[in-house]
């Protein structure tokens, strides 16, 4: 999970977004979810969508069979 937005190390960007997007930031901020405001939901999700992207892939890797001597 992503952790909390620290003001003392946060910078500012501004970005655009659809309609969409802005309506349900602002409905996560009235509900209280992730945040208290619009801003501070956009930074949270930008936080865990980051920190996902940098994660170690968790893909499976292929069995590879050892050749037998003869």
């Amino acid at each position: 999970m992503a952790r909390a937005v620290n003001a003392s190390a946060s910078g500012t960007i501004e970005v655009t977004l659809s309609v969409q997007s802005k309506l349900l930031l602002q409905e996560l901020a009235a509900r209280g979810v992730y945040g208290r405001n619009v801003a501070e939901v956009a930074a949270r999700f930008i936080d865990a969508a980051l920190e996902r992207f940098v994660e170690a892939p968790r893909l499976p890797l292929p069995r590879v069979r050892k050749a037998v001597p003869r």
